[in-house]
Parts: C-alpha cells; sequence; structure tokens
C-alpha cells in the first residue's frame, strides 16, 4: 500500500486565490479533478455518515477518531471536496476571532457593518386555498433590499378575500459581518465522512483510478 501522506503528488496543480486581499495566488495541487466522477451520492447513508467538527478539531483527528489513523486525513478531505484546509475547514474559536478583526479591523467594526438583508420565516395564520394554516409562505435567508415588506392574500374557493400586510420587523432580518463570518464558518462543521467499513476498497480504488489515469 502507497504512503498516503503523499497521495497529493499524483494529481496536477493549479493557480488558487490566497484570499487575503493580496490578488496573489499560490499553487497548489487539484486533488478533485480526476476522481470527482466516482464519488457516490452523498445521500446515500449506507456509503456516507454525517459528522459536525467539534470546535478545534482538524482533518488528522477526525481521521484517527474514526478511522483509527490520522494518515487517513486525505480521505476525509476528498469526501468533502475541500481543496484548501487552512481556510475551507472551520477555524476554532480564536481563530475565527482573529480572522474577523483582520479582515473588518476590529470584531466591533464586523458587529458594526451590516452586509444584507435577508428573509425572515413566515408561516400562514389561516387556511385558505393555497395554504394550511402553519405553513411556510415565505422562506427564510431570502437576500432582500433594506425596505422589503410582504403581502399576502388569502385565497377561498377561488375568490380573493383579505390581504395581510407584515411589516418590515416581520419579514426581514439585518445581518453584519461578524454574524455572517460566524454563520459561514459554522455551515462548514457540517461534513460527511465515508462509513468506516469502506474505507479500504475506497483507497484501493482511488489508488487503481489515480494510476490509470496518470
Amino acid at each position: 500500500m502507497k504512503s498516503h501522506g503523499r497521495y497529493f503528488k499524483y494529481f496536477p496543480t493549479v493557480p488558487y486565490e490566497t484570499f487575503d486581499g493580496s490578488g496573489q495566488y499560490k499553487v497548489v495541487t487539484d486533488i478533485f479533478k480526476r476522481v470527482r466522477a466516482t464519488l457516490e451520492a452523498k445521500t446515500d447513508k449506507t456509503i456516507y455518515y454525517n459528522y459536525r467538527v467539534p470546535d478545534g478539531e482538524k482533518p488528522e483527528h477526525v481521521a484517527y477518531k474514526y478511522y483509527g489513523e490520522a494518515k487517513y486525513y486525505w480521505v476525509v478531505l476528498l469526501m468533502n471536496e475541500i481543496r484548501d484546509p487552512q481556510w475551507c475547514w472551520p477555524l476554532d474559536t480564536h481563530a475565527m476571532e482573529r480572522f474577523i478583526a483582520n479582515k473588518y479591523g476590529s470584531v466591533a467594526n464586523a458587529q458594526a457593518e451590516t452586509l444584507f438583508h435577508r428573509t425572515k420565516v413566515i408561516k400562514a395564520n389561516f387556511t385558505d386555498d393555497t395554504y394550511t394554516k402553519g405553513d411556510i409562505i415565505l422562506k427564510a435567508g431570502i437576500e432582500v433590499p433594506s425596505t422589503f415588506t410582504y403581502k399576502y392574500t388569502g385565497i377561498s374557493n377561488g375568490v380573493p378575500g383579505s390581504t395581510h400586510t407584515y411589516g418590515i420587523s416581520d419579514t426581514r432580518e439585518s445581518v453584519d459581518g461578524y454574524t455572517y463570518e460566524i454563520e459561514q464558518n459554522d455551515a462548514r462543521s457540517d461534513i460527511t465522512l465515508l462509513r468506516r467499513n469502506l474505507l479500504q476498497e475506497f483507497i484501493g480504488s482511488f489508488e487503481n483510478l489515480v494510476v490509470q489515469k496518470r
């Protein structure tokens, strides 16, 4: 079996933006170009396992905890199409605070800067031809202007009835820089792992695929 710590040597390199505001690029290994098409649908729970990364845990820690050896960190990265572990893996609390402070000047600046507005969830408060009471009539998370309001006209027996207008505070919320960055980092904590009983079979297939396509 080959040394998996050196598995990146099988792949071509690509220019990748540094994301530090400098506009510079660095050369990184394209770890997905040759194998993406071979990955099974991640909705198959017999193949994949949903995992939430605890604060401060690294790919090596996940691999050791789940597969028994840290060297399988690359399987964790590959399953989640993570090209750059430094920025695409969730940052720990302290690193996240430093990142926000560097990006916005300070945490206070990030909290004071409104980036955009998004809808809140609105549910039907009565049953009509279109909705049952409690159904969602406006989904949360849609980016909207700061002046956004929402109106809903009920329809009963095919005839429009009363119109209800929801105020700004009921329909949308402001998202500041701090909240946005924390939410983005938190979303990266939800990853997918290949089930451990399939690990060795996957590694063998992966190595054969890479060797054949070199």
